[in-house]
């Protein structure tokens, strides 16, 4: 039978915090531990861990986790209520420790229970009520644990995949050094491409269909979402990110922004928090984006800022454009119609509203509003003095 539930402890070490609540690659050891186990099917937790660590632990785990500080009576007390609450066999850790995620699902799901500590990592498979029962005679938690299950054979890949977390600068080493095989390792499991998984850096929440590829150098971190069949790397950093289907994203940066399918960013793009890029959309290099819309099918193509921006389908923007949201004061947006075209160097000073299917010609700065199939032009003056350049070459001489 599943495990369905989880005791965890975060013992402290010294006066500091949990070696559990210790950031590896962005995100605490606990969370990576308690994405292991949500994944292989634990539906419910039960967190022991000091009173000052309480808020950090709650961040690490699912909504719903019960969290309980000291061995208190009253502690000891809601221990047994949640072991009672189980069915079948539950899952102990006692000691700050990483798990793969196919180890995490081979000790969740095994047929037969007991212990699984013959390395001394505090990973431990039990009869939830044998423990239960044996706790509420007063057995101490160590002995019933290694007195009330069945013994299982603990050779072969269980302690392939645990990873004991040991304090100081070497074991912190071991450790970030295990969650990044662990983050490459979980992805190609599930069908992901990696060229070089030891220049990769994947969070645990991190999530990517089969069949994309990932290169070298690629930052993947936070709740970030990745479609199928898509290339990013090398040289990425996406967090806190949707990403659709068939896209490439080439040495670029893209936070807290949703990409739809089909679209192509980079080299050296800038996504900020609160864009939304439709589908087969480009964003090219040296291009900026923040707090944006953008229609599907518009390029993007380089050099150029849109920012405060609701842009249209099929817009083309030229090099150079800059959408000048800014007054020192206030953001104002800026709103682009479907199939406009934006010549290259023109400022749009917001607020400001380009109509479907105008144009703005090269080097135009658009302060008043573009009519729909209408061209601006808001160039100064050219003036032009003849033989000018000769008249300084020979003031030269």
């Amino acid at each position: 039978m599943n495990a369905t539930g989880a005791v965890v402890f975060l013992p402290r070490e010294g006066n500091g915090p949990s070696l559990m609540l210790e950031e590896l690659l962005f995100d605490p050891a606990a969370r990576w531990l308690a994405e292991s186990l949500r994944s292989a099917g634990v539906e419910r937790f039960f967190v022991v861990c000091h009173s000052d660590d309480r808020e950090q632990a709650a961040a690490c785990f699912p909504e719903g986790t019960e969290l309980v500080t000291g061995t208190t009576e009253d502690a000891v007390g809601q221990l047994l209520a949640f072991l009672d609450a189980l069915e079948g066999k539950a899952v102990v850790i006692t000691k700050p420790v990483l798990l793969r995620w196919d180890d995490a699902r081979t000790l969740v799901n095994a047929e037969n229970g007991g212990v699984l500590d013959s390395k001394d990592t505090g990973v431990y498979r039990v009869d939830a009520a044998a423990l239960s029962a044996a706790l509420g005679e007063g057995v101490g938690l160590e002995e019933a644990l290694k007195e009330r299950g069945d013994k299982f054979n603990s050779r072969g890949v269980w302690f392939q995949g645990a990873y004991p977390i040991r304090s100081g600068w070497e074991g912190r080493v071991e450790a970030e050094l295990a969650a990044r095989q662990m983050g490459a390792h979980r992805l190609m499991m599930a069908g992901v491409r990696f060229l070089a998984p030891d220049q990769c850096y994947i969070g645990p929440r991190v999530q990517v269909g089969a069949g994309t590829v990932v290169l070298p150098g690629t930052i993947l971190r936070g709740e970030t979402v990745i479609g199928r069949n898509c290339e990013i790397g090398p040289n990425t950093m996406i967090r806190d990110c949707t990403v659709g289907d068939n896209v490439t994203v080439n040495a670029s940066q893209l936070n807290e922004s949703r990409v739809d399918d089909g679209v192509k960013i980079g080299p050296f793009a800038y996504i900020r928090p609160n864009c939304h890029v439709g589908e087969n959309v480009k964003v090219g290099d040296f291009v900026e984006l923040k707090n944006s819309t953008i229609g599907a099918g518009t390029k993007i193509s380089h050099l150029t800022y849109v920012g405060d921006s609701d842009v249209g389908e099929r817009v083309n923007f030229g090099c150079g454009t800059v959408t000048v949201n800014y007054d020192g004061f206030t953001k104002f947006r800026t709103t682009i119609g479907d199939d406009a075209f934006i010549g290259c160097n023109t400022n749009l000073v917001a607020p400001v509203k380009v109509g479907d299917g105008a144009y703005t010609a090269a080097g135009s700065t658009i302060t008043d509003d573009v009519p729909g199939d209408s061209l601006a032009i808001a160039r100064t003056r050219q003036t032009v003095k003849k033989q000018w350049a000769a008249k300084r070459r020979a003031r030269r001489k």
